[in-house]
Order: C-alpha cells, then structure tokens, then sequence
C-alpha cells in the first residue's frame, strides 16, 4: 500500500504542478489583458474566458489535495472527548463519506463532460467539456486517497499515530 501511496503522490505532484503553472498563466493573461484594456482601449477576446476555466480546474484539484493533506474542515472537540472506539468509528465514516462524495463527483461529472461535448465557449471555441473534465480526474483523487486513509483508519490501532503518518 505505501507502493501505491507513493505512485499515486508522484501523479498527483504532477498535476499539481500543471495546476502551478496554469495559475502562473492566468495572472499573465489577466495581467496582460487590464493592460491592453485600460493602457490601449482593446483586451484579449479570450482573456476572461481561459482564467475562468484555470480558476475552474485550480479549484478542483484544490479539493483534491484538501483529502490527499486531510486539511478540510472537521469537528475534533467532540471525538476527542470519545472512547477510541468511537471515535475511530468517526473517522472511518468520515474516509467513507469521502469515497461516497467522490463516487458522486465521478458520475455525474463525466455527464456533465459529455454533455459539453455539444457546446462550445464562445471566444475560444472550445468544447465547454474543458471545464467539466476536471471533477472525474479531482473523484478520481479524491477516492483513491479516501480509501487509503480509510485503510489506514481500519489497520491502525493507536489512534495517537494517525493513519496519514501511518503511510508517512
């Protein structure tokens, strides 16, 4: 399983690295295109259109590794006041409620990918599935990093050592 971690981090670095560069991009194009709009009176036709779809797929992959440093939000007053039992039980639901969720977002985002297929964005003309692509790859994450720490919540014991620096 660590194999698989360790794979699977090398992939998602990659990504994320995608995603640095892509952000880098819209600041110059956004950059880019207040120059021109308010120093020459003209803009990029396209300059609003891309920074959305990067603000778009940021966004995502955001989220994915909010799961992958498990930095969401979480309420840890009332399982640390717990038996270990319990609140072990809460964060095995809370590894599942993940995996459910990222089900969710695999589904119903490679529908919503198909259905871009049919439109088009109007400056680009790229096929409006660029901004819809995004939440299968971000399920796709999501999942698997919800299953290993899932596993890990179920093998380990100690609940002082958590099940990330189980894999650590």
């Amino acid at each position: 399983m660590r194999k698989f971690k360790e794979s699977l981090d090398k992939i998602f670095n990659i990504v994320l690295y995608f995603c640095m560069t892509l952000v880098i991009a819209m600041v110059v194009i956004v950059f880019t295109n207040v120059v021109l709009r308010y120093g020459f009176h003209s803009g990029i036709k396209w300059g609003e259109e891309i920074p959305l779809v990067i603000v778009i797929w940021f966004t995502f992959i955001a989220m994915a590794l909010g799961v992958k440093e498990n930095l969401h939000i979480s309420i840890t007053l009332l399982p640390k006041n717990l038996p270990d039992s319990v609140e072990r039980f809460l964060r095995i639901f809370k590894y599942t409620c993940e995996i459910i969720i990222g089900c969710i977002l695999f589904y119903y985002g490679l529908g919503l990918a198909k259905n871009g297929l049919r439109s088009f964005l109007p400056a680009t003309h790229i096929t409006n599935a660029i901004n819809y692509i995004v939440l299968p790859i971000n399920a796709i994450f999501i999942i698997l990093y919800a299953a290993i720490y899932l596993y890990g919540a179920i093998k380990t014991k100690d609940l002082k050592k958590s099940e990330v620096e189980f894999y650590d």
